[in-house]
């Protein structure tokens, strides 16, 4: 097969892996360009991991989510790169690019568009045991304490979520519930607060209905396992 027929099926796959229709890429009722740190997490896509390949060379830039963005303009294109076997969190595709979560080891995240062709997709359980979601997972001041409920099957949770405005204004918020996880996926509900947990590999990718605590209280972001 020749380099424009193995580019084809490369987008063919994807096309299967993603949901490629505009309508359905609308995150909020936000431009379907946007791929951005704030919308991420509560992103209406089947999260996956990849790893960056080889066949772009050294780096592989992340592309911007502005106006007439992603693109292979230059203008499009950020400072920050991955190299070879680096690992993301991908959701959506959008033209011939997707939606890229980056987590260093130490460090902030990075979010933004990367070429379909620069990834290749992991294969990760469908249903992950129960001990795969047990631990306390934070994500900057947010934490998630995930324990073995008491009924067969279940996972009790506990978690605290902060937002911090300036001086002394601080808004405080919880979650308190037991659930079972389907599939990879955990829903969360106490009283009028919602908490969507989708584990994902070694990530937890966790959303809310804004209704968990004080004003600007999201438990949203992707959260890792405390070591």
């Amino acid at each position: 097969m020749n380099k424009a027929g193995a580019i084809l099926v490369m987008l063919l796959v994807w096309s299967s892996v993603f949901a490629t229709a505009t309508s359905a890429q609308n995150v909020n009722g936000n431009p379907v360009n946007w791929c951005r740190n704030g919308l991420f997490p509560a992103d209406e896509a089947d999260f996956k991991l990849a790893k960056v390949n080889d066949t772009l060379g050294a780096r592989t830039h992340f592309l911007s989510d502005d106006d007439n963005c992603p693109s292979a303009d230059a203008k499009c294109k950020l400072k920050s790169y991955l190299i070879p076997g680096n690992q993301v969190l991908i959701s959506r595709q959008y033209g011939s690019w997707v939606c890229s979560w980056y987590q260093p080891r130490k460090g902030s995240e990075t979010v933004g568009w990367l070429p379909v062709e620069s990834l290749s997709v992991y294969e990760h359980p469908a249903r992950p045991s129960l001990e795969k979601w047990v631990g306390l997972w934070k994500y900057y001041d947010q934490t998630l304490n995930v324990k073995r409920g008491g009924k067969a099957d279940s996972l009790m949770v506990k978690g605290d979520a902060t937002w911090r405005g300036l001086g002394d204004n601080v808004h405080v918020g919880s979650v308190a519930a037991t659930a079972r996880p389907q599939g990879n996926e955990l829903i969360l509900m106490e009283e009028d607060c919602r908490v969507a947990l989708k584990l994902v590999g070694d990530f937890l990718v966790v959303s809310d209905n804004s209704q968990c605590g004080g004003a600007n209280v999201r438990f949203n972001g992707v959260y890792r396992r405390n070591r």
